[in-house]
């Protein structure tokens, strides 16, 4: 059963100080995957997408600090969130990128 669902979207043209709002909002699994990318518009995608994704769950799941929103992805590249029975979609075009979580109902009682 869908417990709760999330979108949003975010235009890569608006972060600004990439290397700050990394910090400020990435978790440290995340934070590393992004030092490893290897140019700006990487970096861009990458912090824009976790953004949306954070967004997304937050609209999903009700409050929760984005650094302890972890996104990362499985051996064949699908995203998703550490410890969250919940499905995530990541999708980047040209100036945005935008992501859809779905949350599911594990138990009974939930």
């Amino acid at each position: 059963m869908i417990k709760g669902i999330g979108v949003d979207i975010c235009d890569l043209r608006r972060l600004n100080h990439l290397d700050q709002l990394a910090k400020k909002i990435l978790h440290v699994d995340e934070f590393s995957l992004y030092l490893s990318k290897g140019n700006d518009k990487a970096k861009r995608e990458f912090v824009g997408g976790r953004f949306a994704v954070k967004e997304a769950f937050v609209k999903a799941a009700g409050y929760k600090s984005f650094k302890e929103i972890c996104c990362l992805n499985d051996e064949n590249g699908k995203p998703y969130i550490k410890d969250e029975p919940c499905h995530v979609s990541i999708s980047h075009e040209n100036h945005y990128a935008v992501a859809f979580v779905v949350i599911e109902n594990n138990g009974p009682n939930q």
